[in-house]
């Protein structure tokens, strides 16, 4: 399992907004606007911290593991959730050395998600991310860009042509290597 980095850690909360602020002035950061994961059941929103982010939750209904989780432990850390390259061998790998992990969902456009049981991890919460990155028209572009032919003759003529120094190369080698076509070329 090839692990990219640390997507971000949640706090479970029951206000996420009051939350927010806290946050906000605490860290001296920006959160994003609060917006509904109904795969999870959760409100969530992100303080950008470096290259990681903080995500507030607090659930939407009474039947959220937020929730739950609230009402065993209260407020505080919630899980760690890390981006892996690939999620499906991820989960497959731990499946394969016995370690139990939920289904992938996707709780959001480009994000697919697992979970790996907490009686694995010392009781930790561990999801695992895996985030589907959007390609920029640099890396869509061809990297050595050929100029279009003007007329058919000459696309014949491009196509043609590698294909014939390709020979005549070959054919020098060969006359280079054969001692009787060296002599026959000297006549």
């Amino acid at each position: 399992m090839k692990i990219k980095r640390v997507h971000h850690f949640t706090i479970a909360t029951r206000d996420a907004q009051a939350a927010r602020a806290t946050f906000e002035t605490l860290l001296g950061a920006q959160a994003s606007d609060a917006q509904a994961i109904p795969a999870f059941g959760v409100q969530a929103l992100q303080v950008a911290l470096g290259d990681t982010a903080l995500e507030i939750v607090s659930p939407l209904d009474t039947d959220s593991a937020v929730m739950r989780f609230l009402e065993r432990k209260g407020e505080g850390f919630y899980n760690l959730a890390l981006e892996v390259e690939d999620l499906d061998a991820a989960v497959a790998e731990l499946a394969a050395r016995g370690v139990r992990v939920s289904e992938p969902v996707e709780p959001g456009p480009g994000l697919r998600s697992a979970f790996i049981t907490m009686a694995a991890t010392h009781g930790l919460s561990i999801q695992l991310m895996e985030v589907a990155r959007a390609t920029t028209p640099i890396e869509e572009a061809p990297v050595s860009a050929a100029p279009e032919p003007e007329s058919p003759f000459e696309a014949v003529q491009e196509a043609v042509h590698p294909l014939r120094q390709s020979r005549r190369r070959h054919a020098l080698q060969s006359r280079s290597r054969s001692p009787r076509l060296r002599r026959s070329t000297t006549l």
